[in-house]
């Protein structure tokens, strides 16, 4: 994945000047992927982790984890160009119900928000990724360590 990362930068050594090019993966992701593979392995009942459990944590990791990571920051954008086209209609319907939900200046319970959101349909995790989308914005502020959101645009 370093390979990877450092091939895909452009640079041979991963440097540019004096600045280490990003690697995509950290020490506490590797951690999570030992459990994961252990749960695999356990699952199966195996008192053994195999290379298949290894294998299909790496892919969760990549399809959740990476994935998720570029889905965020393209949707930072204003435009959902790069999502597709279901995903797209539904961030903006969540994004609309949002805005609906939250006027400017008001400061929102965001647990409560979640929930009334969830009751109306709406995906808890759609509705989280799109406050978080909507915060990188400077559209909506979070206050009392994320529990408040205050809408300002």
């Amino acid at each position: 994945m370093r390979r990877r990362a450092i091939a895909s930068s452009g640079r041979s050594d991963g440097r540019d000047g004096d600045t280490q090019s990003a690697i995509p993966i950290t020490v506490r992701q590797l951690e999570a992927l030992v459990r994961l593979s252990e749960s695999l392995a356990k699952m199966r009942l195996d008192p053994q982790v195999r290379s298949e459990d290894v294998t299909e944590a790496l892919r969760l990791f990549k399809v959740s984890t990476m994935a998720a990571n570029a889905v965020d920051q393209n949707l930072g954008e204003t435009s959902y160009a790069s999502v597709s086209a279901p995903n797209r209609e539904e961030m903006e319907r969540t994004e609309a119900f949002l805005r609906s939900r939250l006027n400017v200046g008001s400061m929102v319970n965001k647990q409560r928000l979640v929930e009334e959101g969830s009751g109306q349909g709406f995906n808890a995790i759609l509705i989280a990724r799109a406050l978080s989308i909507m915060a990188s914005r400077g559209e909506v502020l979070e206050r009392n360590q994320g529990r408040l959101l205050k809408r300002v645009k």
